[in-house]
Formats: C-alpha cells, structure tokens, sequence
C-alpha cells in the first residue's frame, strides 16, 4: 500500500484521472496508464517549451519597441531642429529680400535722379 500512495505520488495526475477500475488488482498502474501518463509528461514538457519560446519572443519584441522609441525620439529631435533651423533660414533669406528690394530702389531712384539731371542739362 505505502509503495501505491508514493507511486501515485510520482505521478499526481493518475490520482485524478485514473478511475479505480483501471488500477490492475495488486494496484500498480497498466501499460496504458503508463502511456497516458508519458504522453501527458510530453505535452508538459512541449507546452513549457512552446511558453519558453513565446516569453522569449515577447522579449525581443519588447527590445524591438525600446528600440524604436529611441529612433522616435531622435527623430522627433532632429525634425525639432530642422524646424528651428528652417526658420531662422527664412527669417535670413526675408531679410536678404529686403535688403534687395532697398538696394533695388535706391537703384531705381539713383537712375531717376540721374536721368531727371541728365533731362535738365
């Protein structure tokens, strides 16, 4: 009886599974029980390997969204700048056309006071 109790022991899932009228008389467990017993211990052991597999999936898609972040957030720094940057451009190139268009009149005046001499000579 004390060899039965550990043996079941061993193997938890017969103390639940099996029914009583599987159990051979002198209590050790059948061929078939046995297969049953190895064929649940694989798919355990499957199982635990397929949660392995997908935890370490889980992971490296985790380091994947880390990783983009950062590239976001470098980005979205990068683009900060170029905006900055483009501004102040604008802002250079405005002032380079009004500078122009001052010189441009001061052409166009220096020609009229030049032409309105030369008309009065």
């Amino acid at each position: 009886m004390f060899i039965l109790i550990i043996f079941l022991f061993s193997f938890p899932s017969l103390m639940r599974d099996t029914p009583p009228k599987l159990l051979q008389p002198h209590g050790s467990p059948t061929k078939e029980e046995l297969r049953k017993e190895r064929r649940r211990e694989a798919n355990r052991k499957c199982a635990q390997r397929k949660r392995k597999r997908e935890q370490e999936a889980f992971q490296e898609l985790e380091g994947s969204v880390a990783k983009l972040r950062t590239e976001v957030q470098l980005f979205h720094e990068e683009l900060t700048r170029l905006h900055k940057e483009n501004k102040e451009l604008d802002e250079e190139n405005n002032s380079i056309q009004e500078e122009i268009s001052k010189m441009h009149g001061m052409e166009l005046s220096a020609k009229f006071v030049i032409s309105y001499a030369v008309d009065e000579v």
